[in-house]
């Protein structure tokens, strides 16, 4: 009994949307069959599955059956009125209520996520179900139905509803599926005064051209082609779906009037929708995969820019700029260093907002962080952009923020320790074309450290300053693997990479070596900073807890050795000077691993 009630309220509260789903397929329908079914026989052009299909697409399946409904009596009601008749009114509704289901269900099966045409492959999926394989399955019935009622041959009404339906879905579901989807909401929401008045403009001439095109007897059917691309890469995939509509309505009205260049003057009307349909597959296959490519390039290139930014803090610096960022992001310090590094005197910058001196593409990814760091004020957020220089140049950079808090907590800004990184960034351009990274920790691999070492000991000719090469071993990592499986193993490299890369500067280079060995390359430190970062790392993996897939809690302990890199030392003889302490017995006592870090960094003293 409660079961039924609930039911009863579900489709009391869905029925007002059912029934205005119900009334577009009538429109849509209705609209079909008056203007493109000749002949007696099955329309010609098919709209209304898209509707039904894409709005199934987006619901539970406990609200189809109401939607189902509604959409079977609007088509048996269409047929009626203006198709086949009353005799095959209930039959025809069931296939096309079956062929816009079998669209939904086919979507939601192989893409259960909806992306709303951001990708390739929901593209060719939708190709294949709702222009081949569903009305490749209900054209046979409906030629069959179409030859009983009125007469009419079989194979041509089967031909001609397989065009219709499969044409008719894949102009129309875009723009339906980025309607429902939100898309188009969305896009309403952010677009400015401009964009908006190109967005109608461009809708306009679409317009104007496809009227021109089709109602004159000029040659002019590929004109249309030039605002329809227009319109595709300044609104993407919504201008795709705009500019197709368009055709589709224009085009249609004006065949079915006998309007237009399709054919010759005389050819039979039928003909010419026929041939408008073929013009409309090419214009299909222009506009979406164009679309899609477009969308699917910006969002790689998203998801390549924010795979570039580093997370670490950074600790102990020197010479880099310090800068007090309000809420609403006006500068209110800046220290001396501004002028050395980027060529703004302080009292130059005091007082604007940061975002009058970053690059225009940037300014969202500033405004994000800047947000984020003061939404918690006891994590440090890294972000980099670019901007330019006093002198005009552009650079990156690399900022550390912190927020501010008031007396109460509340955070009223952030402060911000920004450093150039411009000669990293290219760097890790060389390194990312190179595919130099360990794939499970991320990290850089040996080839990379070695490059890296190259690079260093080559400078510290002309420089004359001091880096250091930490090797870090982990202890009794085989005994790990062996008690707690190699997940756990994987793990404990995981979290030691994670600390490792908090404990370094930007332009110190850490990799894994390999197996359990880890290497960093210190750049122009003394002794005492580089151990003091090796002892920090040694410190936190000490506490660290990693839990294994069995629930167990796993700790270990790291070797640490440091040697001095020289201009005349090859990389492999820095590393062996730091190996000897690894023959000592390790009895994972935090101690011992100190002791050694300390008599290594004694030797590393004695060779540097």
């Amino acid at each position: 009994m409660s079961l039924n009630k609930d039911m009863v309220q579900r489709w009391r509260s869905e029925a007002p949307q059912a029934l205005l789903l119900g009334f577009g397929y009538f429109v849509a329908a209705l609209l079909a069959v008056r203007y493109t079914r000749l002949n007696g026989g099955v329309a010609l052009l098919w709209i209304a599955t898209p509707l039904l299909a894409v709005d199934l697409r987006y619901r539970p399946k406990r609200s189809w059956v109401l939607r189902m409904a509604a959409c079977a009596i609007a088509s048996a009601a269409a047929t009626s009125l203006q198709g086949l008749g009353a005799s095959v009114a209930v039959p025809l509704a069931i296939t096309n209520i079956f062929e816009g289901t079998a669209i939904a269900w086919l979507m939601r099966r192989f893409e259960p996520v909806p992306t709303h045409l951001t990708s390739v492959r929901e593209l060719c999926i939708l190709v294949i179900v709702a222009g081949l394989v569903v009305p490749a399955l209900t054209a046979a019935p409906a030629g069959v139905l179409a030859h009983f009622a009125a007469g009419v041959p079989i194979r041509p009404n089967i031909f001609s509803w397989f065009c219709a339906h499969a044409l008719g879905t894949l102009t129309v579901m875009p723009i339906v599926k980025l309607a429902i989807g939100g898309d188009i909401l969305g896009w309403a929401r952010k677009v400015d005064r401009r964009e908006a008045l190109e967005a109608a403009a461009l809708t306009a001439l679409m317009v104007a051209v496809t009227g021109l095109a089709f109602a004159t007897r000029f040659p002019l059917l590929y004109v249309p082609f030039v605002p329809l691309m227009l319109l595709v890469f300044r609104l993407g995939r919504l201008g795709a779906a705009i500019s197709l509509l368009v055709l589709t309505a224009v085009g249609t009205v004006c065949t079915a009037e006998g309007l237009g260049p399709i054919t010759p003057p005389g050819t039979e009307i039928g003909t010419k929708l026929q041939l408008f349909q073929l013009y409309l597959v090419v214009a299909t296959l222009i506009a979406l995969p164009a679309a899609t490519e477009l969308k699917r390039r910006k969002l790689l290139f998203s998801d390549v820019q924010e795979g570039a930014a580093l997370h670490k803090i950074i600790a102990d610096r020197s010479g880099e700029i310090i800068m007090a960022v309000d809420a609403d992001g006006t500068i209110r310090f800046a220290s001396p260093s501004l002028a050395e590094i980027a060529g703004y005197t302080p009292a130059s910058v005091t007082g604007r907002f940061a975002r009058d001196i970053v690059a225009k593409e940037d300014v969202d990814s500033i405004t994000y962080a800047h947000k984020n760091a003061m939404a918690d004020p006891d994590a440090t957020v890294m972000f980099e952009f670019r901007a330019r220089k006093a002198s005009g140049a552009l650079a990156w950079f690399e900022s550390h923020a912190r927020a501010i808090c008031n007396e109460s907590g509340a955070a009223t800004g952030t402060v911000n320790v920004v450093r150039e990184v411009s000669r990293r960034k290219a760097r890790e351009l060389t390194l990312a074309r190179a595919a130099s990274t360990d794939p499970l920790t991320g990290l850089p691999n040996r080839r990379v450290f070695a490059a890296a070492y190259d690079e260093v000991t080559t400078d510290l000719k002309d420089a004359g300053s001091q880096s250091y090469v930490a090797l870090f071993d982990l202890d009794h990592f085989k005994q790990i693997n062996d008690r707690f499986g190699h997940l756990a193993g994987d793990e404990i490299l995981q979290a030691f990479a994670d600390i490792l890369r908090a404990n370094v500067r930007s332009n110190d280079t850490v990799a894994r070596l390999g197996g359990e060995e880890f290497g960093v390359l210190f750049c122009g430190v003394n002794l005492e900073k580089a151990q003091e970062a090796c002892e920090r790392v040694r410190a936190q993996l000490a506490a660290a807890i990693v839990e294994a897939p069995s629930g167990e809690e796993v700790r270990t302990t790291v070797s640490v050795g440091l040697a001095a890199a020289g201009a005349t030392t090859t990389l492999e003889n820095a590393l062996q000077a730091a190996m000897p302490r690894f023959i000592e017995p390790r009895t994972g006592a935090e101690t011992g691993s100190q002791s050694r870090l300390e008599r290594t960094a004694a030797r590393a003293r004695e060779c540097g």
